[in-house]
C-alpha cells in the first residue's frame, strides 16, 4: 500500500539526487592507490557488500533490509561510471571523475566490490581529492537501480542460487550501479528522509 506521504517521501529523495526507483547506500575509502602525485591507479573504494541494510523499498513503499548479491552488480559496457558530487546529476560540473577496475572483494566478512576511484583534472575535483588524501573525506555512496529482487517474508527460509536468506530481507540479485558519489556521510540520505517524513523503518 502507498502511504499518505507518498509525495513528501518523493520531494526527500528527489532533493538529495535519489528519483524514483533509485537508491543509494553508504560505501568506505579502502586505500589509496600507489601511484604519482597525478593518482594515476586511482584510490581504491569499497562499492558495496552483503552486509544487510536499511533501505526505502520501492514496490513495498517502505523501509527494508536489502542485501545486493556481490555477483549481480552490472556495470556499463564501457567499463566505468561516472563520479559525482553527492548524488548531484544536474549538470556536467557535478562530475568529479569516474570510477573503473571492479573487482570482487571481501569486508568484514561479507562478499563486496570494490572500484578505483579517478579524479578529474580540474581544480574543483582536485580540491576534493585532496579533501579525501588528507583524511577529511572518508564516506561516498553508490547510486543504483535494482533490476531483479526477491523478498523473502518474516518468519521464512529462502533458497537464492544455493544460498539460504532469512527473513524479513529483500535480496536484490541483480542491479545496475549508475554512479558513484562522494559524499560528506555515508548514510545521511536515509536520516534526511526518516527526519523529514516521519518514517519509522521496519525492524
Amino acid at each position: 500500500m502507498v502511504p499518505q506521504n507518498q509525495q513528501q517521501i518523493e520531494t526527500a529523495l528527489r532533493s538529495v539526487g535519489i528519483h524514483h526507483g533509485m537508491w543509494a547506500r553508504s560505501a568506505s575509502l579502502q586505500r589509496a592507490a600507489s601511484g604519482d602525485s597525478a593518482g594515476t591507479d586511482g584510490m581504491e573504494w569499497v562499492l558495496s557488500t552483503e552486509l544487510p541494510a536499511m533501505v526505502f523499498d520501492w514496490e513495498r513503499w517502505e523501509f527494508v533490509n536489502e542485501i545486493l548479491l556481490a555477483d549481480g552488480m552490472m556495470v556499463p559496457a564501457v567499463g566505468k561510471v561516472p563520479l559525482l558530487d553527492s548524488h548531484n546529476r544536474n549538470s556536467a560540473k557535478d562530475v568529479l571523475g569516474h570510477v573503473r577496475d571492479f573487482t570482487a572483494a571481501k569486508t568484514g566478512g561479507y562478499a563486496g566490490r570494490n572500484g578505483k576511484v579517478h579524479f578529474a583534472a580540474d581544480a574543483d575535483s582536485q580540491v576534493i581529492k585532496q579533501k579525501v588524501e588528507d583524511g577529511h573525506i572518508t564516506d561516498g555512496s553508490v547510486g543504483y537501480q535494482v533490476l531483479s529482487s526477491i523478498w523473502v517474508p518474516e518468519g521464512t527460509e529462502v533458497s537464492i542460487d544455493g544460498r539460504l536468506f532469512t527473513g524479513p530481507v529483500k535480496v536484490s540479485r541483480t542491479w545496475s550501479l549508475k554512479e558513484f558519489s562522494i559524499t560528506p556521510i555515508g548514510a545521511d540520505v536515509l536520516a534526511k528522509v526518516r527526519m523529514l517524513c516521519g518514517t519509522t523503518p521496519r525492524k
